[in-house]
C-alpha cells in the first residue's frame, strides 16, 4: 500500500529526539513492504541552527514544508492556534500538489495532525486514520471552534488509541467504538534489551555498589523527577539516574547521573539500573515504561488508568504519584528484597514481548485494511 503520513512531530536533523516513537513505527511500516511518504510541517519561526548528521536510518520519503506558527494564545473567545492549523493545512496541500503524491490512505499521528489531514486532503476522498497518544486529549480541544472540531474529528475514518482512557474520551466525542482500535505503544526489541549491568556501569562510570533507580522523561512537575529524588534520598545505598531535561532539574548527593542522552544510550543506562521509577500524573501510553520492561527493570509508577493498561503486579508497584512516602516504600520494597527484584525482572522481560513494535505495526495496518474494506 501507499501510505501518506502527516506528523508535525517527526524527528529531523535539527531535532533528532522529537517524535522518535513516531519515527520507529513508521519505519516498521516500510519494513513490512509499504511505500511511505511523510509530510512533516516545519515551523519556520522555530528553526534551530544546531544540526546532527542523522536522526536514524530513513526508509521513507520525507517532505518538510514550512509554515508560520501563531502559537495557541486566547484572544477573546478564540485561540490563535487556528492560524497555525491553517498554515499546516496549506503546507500539506502544497506538498501533495507540488510532488503529485499518490496514496491509498493517510496515517496522522496525534489528533491535531488528524484534523490537519482531514481538512487538507478532503478532495482526494482517501480515508484518514489517526493515532491518539496525547496525555491530555481533552485539554487542547478548546483551541478549535466546537463545530470545526466536531466535523473534523468525525471526518477521520478510524482511530488507534494507545490506552482505554483515550478510547473512552474519543467515545465521549461521539466517535463509534467500532472505529477505534486500542493498542498501547511498543518498542523495538532489537534496540531495547537487557545488557550486562556491570559493563554498563563501567561504561558510564556509575557506582558499582549502589542500587540504582532510573527515571526517563521531561524534568517537569507532572512527570515527577523531584518526587523521585525526595523518595530515594533517605534510602541507604541507593542512587538515581535522571535521563531527560527540563525546568525541574534534580540536584543532590543521590543523583549519580543526569542529562539528556541520545536514544541509543537509554537502553544502556536502563541496563545499568535496578529499578525504573516514574510518578507521572498523566500519560498517553508511556514509551519509557515499555522501554524499561524491555531492559528487564521492575517498575514503580502511578496508579492511574494509563499506567494500569501497561503494568501488572508481577513486575510493578503502582502508587499515588503525589505520595512521596508511598513512592519511597515501593522503591524500598523492591530494592530491599533481592529475590523478589530478580523475579520481577524476569516477569518484566517476559511481559515486554507484548510491546514489540513490529507486531504493533502489523496489527495497526490490519485494522486499517479491515476498516477500509468494511
Amino acid at each position: 500500500m501507499k501510505i501518506l503520513v502527516v506528523s508535525n512531530n517527526y524527528p529531523s536533523l535539527e531535532y533528532p529526539t522529537r517524535g522518535v516513537f513516531v519515527y520507529n513505527l513508521i519505519q516498521q511500516f516500510c519494513k513490512l513492504g509499504h511505500e511511505v511518504t511523510v509530510i512533516s510541517p516545519k515551523n519556520i519561526l522555530a528553526s534551530s541552527t544546531k544540526k546532527v548528521e542523522t536522526y536514524g536510518e530513513e526508509n521513507c520519503t520525507v517532505y518538510r514544508p514550512t509554515f508560520i506558527s501563531a502559537s495557541a494564545r486566547k484572544i477573546g473567545p478564540l485561540y490563535t492556534y487556528m492560524i497555525t492549523n491553517w498554515g499546516q493545512v496549506r503546507a500539506v496541500q502544497r506538498t501533495v500538489r507540488k510532488h503529485s503524491l499518490e496514496f491509498d490512505f493517510v496515517y496522522a499521528h496525534f489528533m491535531m495532525n488528524g484534523i490537519i489531514a482531514v481538512n487538507a486532503l478532503k478532495k482526494y476522498n482517501k480515508p484518514v486514520f489517526c493515532a491518539i497518544g496525547e496525555s491530555n486529549l481533552l485539554g487542547f480541544t478548546k483551541w478549535y471552534p466546537k463545530d470545526y472540531f466536531k466535523k473534523s474529528s468525525h471526518g477521520i475514518h478510524g482511530y488507534v488509541a494507545v490506552s482505554n482512557k483515550l478510547k473512552d474520551q474519543l467515545v465521549g466525542f461521539g466517535i463509534s467504538p467500532d472505529r477505534i482500535y486500542m493498542k498501547p505503544n511498543a518498542v523495538d526489541l532489537t534496540k531495547f534489551y537487557k545488557r550486562n549491568k556491570k559493563e554498563m556501569r563501567q561504561k558510564y562510570n556509575l557506582p558499582p555498589d549502589l542500587k540504582l533507580v532510573a527515571f526517563v522523561g521531561r524534568f517537569m512537575y507532572h512527570k515527577g523527577p523531584l518526587r523521585v529524588l525526595e523518595a530515594v534520598k533517605n534510602l541507604n545505598n541507593v542512587g538515581a539516574l535522571f535521563m531527560g531535561s527540563g525546568p525541574q532539574e534534580p540536584e543532590g548527593d543521590s543523583v549519580v547521573f543526569k542529562g539528556s542522552v541520545p536514544s541509543y544510550q537509554i537502553p544502556e543506562l536502563l541496563s545499568a539500573s535496578d529499578l525504573f521509577v516514574l510518578p507521572t500524573q498523566k500519560e498517553g501510553s508511556c514509551n519509557a515504561i515499555a522501554e524499561a520492561l524491555a531492559c528487564g527493570l521492575p517498575v514503580v509508577s502511578s496508579d492511574i488508568p494509563e499506567v494500569r493498561d501497561q503494568c501488572t503486579s508481577s513486575f510493578s508497584i503502582l502508587v499515588d504519584p503525589l505520595d512521596v512516602e508511598a513512592l519511597e516504600k515501593g522503591i524500598d520494597t523492591i530494592l530491599s528484597n533481592e529475590q523478589r527484584r530478580v523475579e520481577m525482572s524476569k516477569n518484566a522481560l517476559e511481559y515486554s514481548k507484548n510491546f514489540e513494535i513490529g507486531e504493533r505495526a502489523s496489527s495497526i495496518l490490519n485494522f486499517i485494511k479491515g476498516s477500509i474494506e468494511a
